[in-house]
């Protein structure tokens, strides 16, 4: 009979229980030092390793060279646990012994001596699933377990347990283990097994087992079956877990960044005529998205995404002119579509939809340029025709390029010139990337910032608040290195900082009252509630 990879190569020793050492080295110090506790609960998601490390525990506990820290796996103790033959190791499952009668036959069980071996090993597995009366039957045994009898009580639902059966054992949390620990373990089994697979095979199986190991043993056991000789192809892993090429999505993505609009109704007409399952499809991209946006968020994000490895430079290469906060409102747009996709009878039709307005995005104009037009007194309109009558960067680049490429430009000489003048930068770009870089970590200066006139020479940049932020005014004063860091972040140079409050402008107190008495909607006020005005302050 074929056995199983998970079985083949389940963990003997603690050093073959992957991605858990902080629980093997504190069982191996309780071993050593004689200090088991008696009760010890094991938690975590399924396959990580909980009754592996219940099994290694007792036959370390038992080992004729034991107590050790590790068994030796040669001795008969070693061997009947491994075998599931000892009479003093019972594993039993809880699901299907969860009543009170099974509890009371184990306590009866329990209370003699072991038979053969030093110590008994009880293992409850999915011990959640215990009905009440068991766990009271089970509660004072576990306080006081018989001498020699220790208790490893093993669930995915730890906040299923009552607290009282907490409060008498120690926990140890088993942790999910990472794609990449997951990896390379595969690969050491397909050399063993003789099995050719390519990495990024390796990496789907990985990816679809969410941090289980033996759901990745199980996967690669059937595409080890669907194989031929044991040559494993892409596409075999690809056809038993249903999952959607990431070059599908990466494709997908530059068609909305550069906005072309056919190639993404073909790509949607492509994924619907191949029977895709549409909803699947989305929710799948809600994830690659979330994916996208830490990669570009973070510089070391490898451990905090599920993308492919050897896809990463073309993607940085497609979000090279995208920013995060683009990305941010991309996610936030599919995301407000998740319920509406759910119960929509025609998800293809809803599905292009969201795809053709993610694509007009990046032509939108963020509320921030919309106030700061206010502001200025300039209207859309004006900055388009500025933009059209003064030499500027390609429209391709980003707003951070932009300033940047101003900034270069501002430094390059003339022809017939000094060398000091030139093309400025941009002082509106400059403030508007300067406000949205510093608004997380200062967000008392963005008003004021945003408020503020900024002027740009050769070397020198001046900041003018308005008279009413002087209290954000003498702090930024008081931090200025931290604003020259920012500003050497977005020109990429050092550059001389002046920040200056405006004058106080003179308040003509007549002439306010007055203008407070003829405004109109004060006026209209009056009207409509037959009132009127008896003093002004």
């Amino acid at each position: 009979m074929y056995l199983a990879l998970a079985r083949k190569y389940r963990p003997q020793r603690f050093a073959d229980l992957i991605g858990q050492p902080h629980i093997t080295k504190t069982l191996q110090n309780a071993i050593n030092t004689d200090k088991l506790y008696p009760g010890l609960i094991f938690s975590g998601m399924k396959g990580v390793g909980k009754t592996s490390a219940a099994r290694i525990l007792a036959k370390a506990l038992n080992c004729a060279k034991g107590p050790a820290s590790e068994p030796c796996n040669e001795c008969e103790a070693c061997r009947e646990i491994t075998g599931d033959k000892s009479p003093d190791y019972i594993e039993i499952d809880g699901a299907s012994n969860n009543g009170v009668e099974e509890i009371r036959n184990l306590k009866e069980t329990v209370k003699y001596r072991p038979l053969k071996n030093r110590s008994r090993v009880v293992v409850i597995d999915e011990v959640h699933m215990l009905s009440n009366s068991a766990w009271n039957a089970l509660l004072k045994t576990i306080e006081e377990p018989p001498e020699h009898t220790y208790f490893i009580m093993a669930t995915t639902d730890f906040h299923k347990i009552p607290a009282t059966i907490i409060s008498r054992c120690q926990h140890f949390e088993f942790k999910r283990i990472p794609h990449e620990v997951i990896i390379k373990l595969l690969k050491e089994i397909c050399i063993k097994e003789n099995i050719t697979i390519s990495d990024y095979a390796l990496y789907l199986v990985a990816k679809s087992s969410e941090g289980s190991l033996r759901d990745a043993k199980k996967i690669l056991d059937q595409a080890i079956a669907l194989s031929e000789g044991g040559d494993v192809k892409d596409q075999n892993v690809i056809d038993i877990l249903g999952v959607i090429d990431e070059e599908t999505f990466i494709d997908l993505s530059k068609n909305i960044f550069t906005k072309d609009r056919k190639a993404i109704i073909e790509q949607v007409n492509t994924l619907a005529e191949r029977g895709m399952d549409l909803r699947f499809f989305y929710s799948e991209y809600l994830k690659f998205l979330r994916d996208l946006m830490v990669l570009k968020s973070l510089d070391e994000s490898e451990k905090l995404h599920s993308l492919n490895p050897e896809n990463l430079p073309r993607i940085r290469e497609i979000l090279k002119n995208v920013r995060e906060i683009e990305l941010l409102r991309y996610f936030n747009a599919a995301k407000d579509l998740e319920q509406t996709m759910r119960n929509t009878e025609n998800p293809r039709i809803i599905l292009e939809y969201l795809f053709l307005k993610l694509s007009y995005f990046s032509s939108l104009v963020s509320i921030e340029e919309l106030i700061d037009e206010v502001k200025t007194g300039k209207r859309s309109d004006d900055r388009m025709v500025q933009q059209a009558a003064s030499p500027s960067p390609s429209p391709s680049l980003s707003p951070m390029d932009a300033v940047i490429s101003g900034a270069a430009a501002a430094r390059t000489p003339q022809p017939g010139g000094s060398g000091n003048s030139g093309a400025a930068v941009n002082p509106d770009q400059l403030k508007n990337l300067l406000v949205e870089k510093i608004s997380p970590e200062r967000p008392r200066w963005a008003p004021a910032l945003g408020a503020a006139s900024f002027e740009m020479g050769q070397n020198k940049l001046v900041i003018t608040l308005a008279a009413d932020f002087e209290l954000a005014y003498n702090t930024i004063i008081d931090q200025a290195d931290f604003l020259k860091k920012m500003v050497f972040s977005i020109l990429k140079r050092n550059i001389d900082i002046e920040i200056a409050l405006a004058d106080t402008p003179v308040k003509d107190e007549n002439a306010n009252i007055e203008n407070l008495k003829n405004d109109e909607k004060i006026t209209n006020l009056m009207d409509k509630i037959k009132g009127k005005i008896v003093n002004i302050e």
